[in-house]
């Protein structure tokens, strides 16, 4: 059970894009009548290096590039990457993240030398476009999200073929920019997260990036339908790692506070304090920075308070 509980608890976060807190986690909001996915309308592509690619390198080399937000918040979705798979062939990319710069520093000890401070977010499967050395398909990436202001380092491991970038020699990066996100690629490394793999900066990656600033998840198409009950939904998924998603239901206007606690009962995040209007909302919480453990979140209204056990596990 939650002991000592000295506030009452937050909801989330999931807002018009998707919130990296880095105090350790990540939140945003959405009401009830956003689709489940982001609508491809919304979706705004930052131009990496036009290319053609003038050099390339191996299956499990890994390219790494900053995101950078500006004063809004935003969730990367798609991309797209130079690579050497045969034309419409298959390869599978892993994608990492981490809080801060994934670029530079000594061979032995920057970024990319050590698994230290990354957070695998899963594998996913990318097809080649029609040329053979040539510009995968746009692929759906697992959501990296990004707080106005702040940077998420990124590496992209290829596995079955190997990534392909323009350029050659040393910093400075090619920086690719809008009016909410800044890119900077620059690095690529033959053994990534080893203190053994030489960097390659200043390789540009050849491709897109593809991100919103509409709600990424949300409820699903409940129209004006409102809720008859106040409910706190189990997150899922549970286990976790390391975002999950949390849902409530506010049948009329109130306060309410959604908050994490550790098993101790000390406060890890206010995920939201204030008024909602009567609807269906979600969470997403982020534990990219916190330990493996069980945690609880408790929703408190004018009327009802709940709290819920979620797993994280990494």
């Amino acid at each position: 059970m939650l002991v000592n509980l000295k506030h009452s608890i937050v909801f989330v976060f999931i807002l018009t894009a998707v919130v990296i807190s880095f105090n350790g986690s990540l939140n945003s909001e959405t009401n009830n009548t956003a689709a489940l996915n982001p609508n491809l309308l919304d979706t705004i592509t930052i131009q990496a290096n036009p290319g053609p690619s003038n050099n390339g390198g191996s299956s499990n080399w890994a390219m790494f590039f900053d995101l950078i937000a500006g004063s809004r918040n935003i969730s990367v979705t798609q991309m797209t990457t130079g690579n050497t798979a045969s034309a419409s062939g298959g390869f599978n990319v892993e994608v990492f993240t981490r809080n801060g710069t994934a670029l530079g520093g000594p061979v032995g000890s920057g970024p990319g030398s050590s698994s230290d401070g990354w957070t695998s977010l899963g594998i996913v499967t990318v097809t080649q476009g029609p040329t053979t050395n040539g510009v995968s398909l746009v692929f759906t990436l697992p959501t990296i999200s990004v707080l106005a202001f702040d940077t998420v380092g990124v590496a992209i491991k290829f596995m079955g073929a190997g990534p392909r970038y323009f350029g050659t020699g040393t910093p400075p990066y090619s920086t690719y920019a809008d009016t909410n996100l800044t890119l900077i690629t620059g690095d690529g490394r033959s053994a990534p997260f080893t203190p053994s793999g030489s960097w390659f900066a200043s390789r540009a990656m050849v491709g897109e990036i593809r991100y919103v600033i509409s709600p990424v998840t949300s409820l699903g198409n409940t129209g004006n339908v409102l809720p008859s009950n106040f409910k706190l939904g189990q997150n899922y998924p549970n286990p976790f790692n390391p975002v999950t998603r949390i849902q409530y239901s506010i049948p009329e206007n109130s306060f309410v506070t959604l908050v994490v606690f550790d098993y101790l009962g000390r406060e890890v995040q206010t995920l939201f304090n204030g008024v909602r209007t009567a609807g269906i909302y979600e969470a997403s919480f982020n534990g990219s920075s916190l330990s493996s453990g069980v945690y609880y979140y408790r929703l408190t209204a004018e009327k009802f308070t709940d709290t819920k056990k979620m797993i994280l596990t990494k």
